[in-house]
């Protein structure tokens, strides 16, 4: 006789990637689904934590639009990666591939704001 199939086997192949568990790295292109906007596209830079719940996001170049423009995706929000970051970051070493950019002036403005103040005074 013929052995029964298991279909618990198959389902788990299928299952797709918890990106909560196992995020993307930076420089990998990912899509995600928006309530606003819909499935959209773009190139992880860094992820982050959210500083008020814990919740950690991937800040997203998006595609087609003005170099610059972040967009904070939380994970459980993105659709598939493909996990080609590693390679680009090689390639950006040697000139051939896009970089991103995501800075933190916070500690800068500090210091722009100290020193109006005390010029002000």
């Amino acid at each position: 006789m013929n052995a029964p199939v298991k279909f618990d086997v198959i389902a788990t192949a299928s299952k797709s990637r918890d990106f909560v568990m196992q995020p993307p790295q930076s420089l990998d292109r990912i899509t995600f689904n928006t309530p606003d906007d819909g499935v959209m596209a773009g190139y992880v830079s860094v992820i982050r934590q959210h500083l008020g719940n814990g919740e950690r996001f991937a800040w997203v170049e998006l595609d087609n639009e003005l170099a610059g423009q972040f967009r904070g995706v939380p994970l459980a929000d993105i659709i598939t990666c493909d996990d080609a970051g590693s390679v680009r970051h090689n390639a950006a070493a040697n000139g051939h591939s896009r970089r991103l950019y995501l800075a933190d002036y916070s500690g800068s403005l500090a210091n722009d704001l100290r020193s109006d103040s005390t010029s002000a005074e």
